[in-house]
């Protein structure tokens, strides 16, 4: 079942786009939530050059790991769904 779902048309597609809506959205309440609202304060602090691989790294797993588990859950049932 696994294979059938990350070789699904489309998955991949969901992932990403999944992922990358994850990673902007935590950062924009990150911004309100931690920040209050001060994208300069973020800013300094989010890119400051020893946090910046951190920082980076972590989005991207984050985001990934997010993106492929509700896409694979999507999919999953919908090959399912065409199955019955």
């Amino acid at each position: 079942m696994f294979s059938k779902v990350i070789s699904h048309k489309g998955f991949w597609r969901s992932v990403t786009f999944l992922s990358a809506m994850f990673i902007v959205i935590y950062n924009i309440a990150d911004v309100f939530m931690v920040f209050e609202g001060s994208f300069s304060a973020y800013i300094s602090e989010r890119f400051a050059s020893e946090n910046l691989l951190r920082f980076f790294s972590a989005n991207i797993a984050s985001g990934f790991v997010y993106g492929f588990i509700v896409s694979f859950f999507k999919f999953r049932g919908k090959i399912k769904k065409e199955s019955n």
